[in-house]
């Protein structure tokens, strides 16, 4: 029987452990032996925790959706201005690995497995939605604060803004040298900036250090 304590300990290892091989291996090298040898642990204890790999990389998938949207929820509730909050999440999606995530190619992976899976399909729309509706919000409060000055209703905004999120992000991970981070944070700040009639100005490298805190 594991010793009290150590059952967070060690769900955390396969927990990660499964995250890093869809991130770096693709789903074909996801087995009970990948994980255990990952994690460090026995294929004993993967299995003790989990039933079986189904089960595993669902609450994976999970765990890391509840990442994301704790990550983006310190955005939405830090302080400073509407803008400010705005592209200080221009700045996190822009990143190529966002600080408190699994990496892009993990999203990518999920988002290719999609299509024949509608478990996932459904984890995916919900990490999307809840992304939407903390973009509409804020663009809501710049409006609210009279800042902003849309063309179109927040919510249509901030679908617009998801979906080209996770263009450049395929787009980050593709092509590199075509797409570098800063590039694709200028991308999004103009379209942003197109839809809610305000030019979002690029923060000061001090503003950006306190990234997510």
């Amino acid at each position: 029987m594991p010793k009290l304590g150590m059952e967070a300990i060690r769900r955390r290892q396969v927990m990660d452990a499964v995250i890093h091989i869809l991130s770096t291996q693709g789903w074909r090298d996801l087995t009970i032996r990948e994980v255990s040898d990952v994690a460090g642990i026995s294929s004993g204890v993967v299995t003790h925790y989990f039933s079986n790999k189904r089960a595993l990389t669902l609450d994976a998938i999970n765990d890391a959706i509840l990442q994301y949207v704790k990550a983006l929820g310190k955005i939405e509730h830090r302080r400073g201005t509407v803008v400010d909050r705005l592209i200080v999440l221009v700045d996190f999606v822009s990143q190529l690995s966002p600080p408190g995530i699994p990496e892009w190619r993990f999203w990518l992976g999920l988002l290719g497995r999609m299509p024949f899976d509608r478990v996932l399909q459904a984890e995916v729309q919900k990490v999307h939605r809840l992304y939407a509706e903390i973009v509409a919000r804020l663009i809501e409060a710049g409006i609210e604060d009279r800042e902003f000055h849309p063309i179109r209703t927040p919510e249509d905004i901030a679908v617009k803004f998801v979906s080209a999120t996770v263009g450049m992000y395929a787009l980050m991970v593709a092509d590199p040298q075509d797409m570098p981070p800063e590039r694709c944070r200028r991308l999004l700040l103009d379209l942003l900036s197109q839809d809610i009639g305000v030019a979002l100005e690029v923060m000061p490298a001090s503003s950006r250090a306190l990234l997510v805190r």
